[in-house]
């Protein structure tokens, strides 16, 4: 009787084996992507808007109106307002009306400085961050502005669930953040508190409907409800290299420092003007 040989695999079914063993390989070694509606997908979609909105707008112009109330300030009239920025730490306000510029503000890092032409008014206060108790006051505001905030992965892993969203907390060089998304990934509160003081962005209207759109009403304010800004912004684009003489904001040599009463002229006259 002659011996049976054991017949292999043939050679288009070696191949076939040969293609599914690398094929099982490959996905072994990926992680699956993240389920939609998941926290995953969610801090990936929020993680790549505010990466897209900062590198797309690292130098901007923006245009709208601004109002400001509070216990230090009252109720104040809307007025125009020119924004200039460039990340990290550099900020103009122009505000004006009809009649002309009412005020100039330049933020140079911890350094604001104030002019106030149809006064003849100016100052400068070269220790921003322990009058708001924020550590770097100009990076916040340009990031409330562009709505750049990224929480730590860290802090995803304890994220709350709400009605609205997801919300974060964490703790950076001492101080405590929280941030509130939506279901799309966007910014709706960031605060940040160190030391007892506390200040918010709130975000009220977007402009587009895609992950990178920007802000249309940004509320900045300190929560011991001293001062709170409204920035409605009907204009924001990128520009590709903010100008050295954007922040160049000096104060003429005859400029009069105010003292407490002057400011609290220049508010009872702005009040006036509702």
């Amino acid at each position: 009787m002659s011996a049976v040989r054991a017949r292999g695999p043939q050679p288009g079914c070696r191949r076939a084996l040969f293609t599914a063993a690398c094929a099982a390989l490959w996905l072994a070694s990926c992680a699956p992507p993240p389920r939609p509606g998941s926290l995953e997908s969610l801090e990936a979609l929020a993680r790549r808007g505010s990466e897209r909105r900062e590198h797309r707008l690292s130098a901007f112009e923006a245009r709208g109106a601004l109002r400001v109330d509070g216990r230090a300030t009252g109720r104040l009239p809307a007025v125009n307002l020119h924004l200039r920025g460039a990340q990290p730490d550099r900020l103009r306000l122009q505000a004006g009306w009809l009649l002309g510029t009412l005020g100039d503000a330049a933020v140079r890092a911890d350094t604001l400085t104030v002019w106030i032409p149809g006064e003849r008014l100016g100052f400068e206060l070269p220790a921003l961050a322990d009058t708001l108790g924020v550590r770097e006051p100009a990076r916040f505001v340009l990031r409330a502005l562009v709505a750049g905030w990224v929480a730590p992965h860290a802090a995803w892993r304890e994220a709350v669930l709400d009605s609205d969203g997801v919300r974060l907390a964490w703790e950076e060089r001492g101080e405590q953040w929280t941030l509130a998304l939506d279901r799309t990934g966007r910014p709706r509160e960031a605060r940040v508190a160190l030391e007892g003081h506390a200040v918010r962005a709130r975000y009220e209207g977007w402009h587009g409907g895609n992950i990178d759109g920007w802000p249309a009403r940004i509320e900045l304010a300190d929560e011991a409800g001293l001062v709170r800004l409204r920035l409605d912004l009907d204009d924001l684009h990128a520009v590709k290299r903010a100008r050295a003489s954007w922040f160049a904001l000096r104060l003429p040599d005859d400029a009069q420092r105010p003292g407490l009463e002057d400011l609290k002229r220049i508010l009872t006259v702005a009040r006036g003007l509702k």
